[in-house]
């Protein structure tokens, strides 16, 4: 299971394809957890799980259902009250996709 090294330039450019901003120290900090990470999925890849059989699910005897009962939710005031920017009468977002 080899695979590209998590080095800082790896971090930096998975963040720019996502449209985060990272600072040097998180960069650095991210490409060593991720290195970890990777690392241990290899020696899980190296395990011999021959006689282990293949899980789709697991059985669980009893799911604790509640009642699906309609509840009083915030009201319009106070949601857009917490909204970092509002516009008109609802939640502004940033665009995504830039428009040509």
């Amino acid at each position: 299971m080899a695979g590209p090294a998590i080095d800082r330039a790896l971090v930096l450019h998975v963040a720019k394809l996502a449209s985060l901003s990272l600072s040097d120290a998180d960069a650095d900090r991210l490409a060593g957890e991720l290195a970890k990470i990777v690392g241990y999925v290899a020696q899980l890849d190296a395990l011999d799980t021959r006689d282990v059989p293949p899980t789709a699910h697991l059985q669980i005897d009893r799911t604790p259902w509640r009642q699906d009962e309609p509840r009083p939710g915030l009201s319009h005031e106070d949601a857009l009250a917490q909204a970092p920017r509002v516009e008109g009468d609802g939640f502004a977002v940033p665009a995504f996709v830039e428009e040509k």
